[in-house]
């Protein structure tokens, strides 16, 4: 996964790339470090509507549970 720094920026569709690219590393910190910065640059309502409806109907169901885990803190 390539790393952008915060200066770069982020718009919706390099968020939801680097997002999708974490899931399928199996980076938990990789992924949360991307949805702290997404909020940071675009805002909860934005990363909101991206995660809901883009990124979740392109995950597998296992990717979907993955994303759910990390964020209840368990690696699956």
């Amino acid at each position: 996964m390539a790393e952008l720094s915060p200066h770069q920026g982020y718009n919706g569709v390099t968020l939801l790339t680097e997002l999708l690219l974490a899931l399928r590393a199996n980076d938990p910190k990789g992924f949360k470090t991307l949805l702290e910065m997404g909020l940071d640059e675009l805002g909860l309502d934005v990363v909101d509507e991206l995660t809901r409806d883009f990124l979740m109907p392109l995950l597998s169901e296992e990717e979907a549970d993955r994303m759910v885990g990390w964020n209840w803190g368990v690696s699956l």
